[in-house]
This record gives C-alpha cells, sequence and structure tokens, in this order.
C-alpha cells in the first residue's frame, strides 16, 4: 500500500488542455488592440473568427509549453492568443510587412508567463522545417490564398511528426462555385472554384469540394480526418455575410458573439445547405 501510494504522488501531473472560448477571444483582443475593436474591428476579428479561434485551438488539443507553427496569420491576434494561454508559436507569413507587424504586436503587449512567439518571413511552399519535427499546425483561413496549394499540401505532409496534429479551416463547396460576393464586390473567377477581386493584387480566393481536400491536405499527409465541423450556411452566410449586411461584418463585435453562441450552433444542428467554410482536424498516420 505505502509502495502503490507512493507511486501515485510521483506520477507527473496531466497536464490541462488549452482552450479558448469566444468570450476569451474578445477580451484578448481588447487586449492586443483596445477598445476600438467592439465597435469596429481593425484586423478581420469578426463572427467567423469567434467561431474558429475557439474550435482551432480546442482540436489542436496542445499544452502550456508546446508549439504550433501556424501558416499565413497575417495581421490575425491567433497566435498572441495562444501565447498568452503559455502556448510557443511560430508565425510563417510571406509578407514581410506582415511578419513586422506581428513583431511589433508582440513587443508592444508580451506579459510574463506568455508563451514565445516568432513570427518569420517564409513561404509555405517550402517550410524551413526538417522533416517531421513539426507536432502542431494551424492554418486558419488562409490557405485558400495561396495559388500553390498543393506544393502547401506536400509541406505540411512532409514536416509533420508521425501522429501530429494540423488543424485547417477551408471555404467549402459540394460541387462548383460559379460565383462568390456576387453583385457586392467585383470578384471574378479565374478557374473552377477559383476567384479575384478586380484591382486587389494578392486576392484569391478558392473554394474547397472534399475531393480537392482529400487530394491536397490528407493524402500527402497520411492523415486522417479526426474532426470535421464547418460555418457559415443560409442564415450567417446567405442572409448576412455574402449580402449587403456585410458592410456591418466589420462592426460592433459584441453582435457577433451573440451570432456565434446563439445562431451558429443552430444552424449547424438543422441547416443541410453547404456551409462557406469546413474545420478540419487531421492526424498523420504514425506508420506512413
Amino acid at each position: 500500500m505505502v509502495a502503490a501510494e507512493s507511486a501515485v504522488e510521483q506520477a507527473p501531473a496531466r497536464r490541462r488542455t488549452v482552450s479558448l472560448p469566444a468570450w476569451r477571444c474578445v477580451l484578448y483582443e481588447v487586449m492586443l488592440n483596445g477598445l476600438r475593436i467592439l465597435w469596429e474591428t481593425v484586423n478581420d476579428f469578426s463572427l467567423w473568427r469567434l467561431i474558429e479561434y475557439p474550435w482551432a485551438t480546442r482540436a489542436l488539443g496542445v499544452t502550456r509549453g508546446d508549439t504550433v507553427v501556424d501558416i499565413g496569420s497575417g495581421t490575425s491576434s491567433f497566435p498572441h492568443m495562444l501565447a498568452k494561454e503559455g502556448v510557443n508559436v511560430v508565425v510563417v507569413e510571406i509578407e514581410q510587412h506582415r511578419v513586422r507587424w506581428q513583431r511589433d504586436k508582440r513587443r508592444a503587449t508580451a506579459r510574463p508567463g506568455d508563451g514565445e512567439l516568432l513570427p518569420i518571413v517564409a513561404d509555405a511552399t517550402r517550410l524551413p522545417f526538417r522533416t517531421e519535427s513539426v507536432q502542431y499546425i494551424s492554418a486558419v483561413s488562409s490557405l485558400e490564398h495561396i495559388p500553390d496549394d498543393a506544393a502547401v499540401g506536400r509541406e505540411i505532409g512532409r514536416v509533420l511528426t508521425p501522429g501530429g496534429v494540423v488543424v485547417l479551416t477551408l471555404p467549402f463547396t459540394s460541387s462548383e462555385r460559379t460565383s462568390f460576393f456576387a453583385g457586392i464586390r467585383p470578384f471574378k473567377q479565374v478557374a473552377r472554384n477559383a476567384f479575384v477581386q478586380e484591382g486587389k493584387p494578392g486576392s484569391f480566393f478558392r473554394f474547397y469540394t472534399d475531393d480537392d481536400i482529400r487530394r491536397t491536405y490528407i493524402e500527402p499527409a497520411h492523415a486522417e480526418v479526426v474532426e470535421r465541423r464547418a460555418f457559415g450556411r443560409s442564415i450567417l452566410n446567405g442572409r448576412y455575410h455574402e449580402t449587403r449586411l456585410t458592410k456591418f461584418w466589420r462592426r460592433f463585435v459584441l453582435k457577433d458573439l451573440l451570432l456565434a453562441w446563439l445562431i451558429h450552433p443552430l444552424e449547424e444542428r438543422f441547416d443541410r445547405s453547404d456551409p462557406l467554410y469546413v474545420m478540419l482536424a487531421l492526424r498523420k498516420n504514425r506508420y506512413g
């Protein structure tokens, strides 16, 4: 009995998995960018982020001290939110001015107890990491903007450790999209399910079918889908986001908190129309 009790006492305590509920995302966003974001966001913090950030954090399953490689963050606050929770984050971003923004924001807002945050200029089609060296990868609303997404998928598969997890949020269509923001913004179709906004360089945007996702991200990583969720169906997207009401998209974030809490779960339970985005957690096969 004494030996058993001693063994229990010496067993390492199980570390708590990091969570990032939507209300805490709002608090962090205020902490990082000021009260102004409550009525007019400054870095695309809106309804979709209040759905994506909590889900992606939970699906990663990270604990304090773990390291996440986040691809294509731009000026997103998500890496900073993870760091505030004690997670180490390497931000991979191809545009130097956005990396500078991330570094400046880090210097201005870092606090004792935060995880490390390292923004680097790098190309997601040639990730600067050794093969099978990264355990956790996130890409939140970013991969659809990269024309050579097949190269990104191969790189994710290359650097991910066996048993490693990657969480992706990707625009979705069950068959084919022939328009995007029709009559609201001047997007033109440039390929199947791919669009660019006229007069706006770097505005490439792609929708994925299930087959595209399988070929581009699942098969190259020799991975299995361990979780799949979605958002933005006939109400939140069809009657709000892709309509003229989108002018309110970046305003009054507390309304988005209510939509994320109340409308999103009901829509996902009862609405079978195509979602705007799917959210996937993939785990790399340990045996190749």
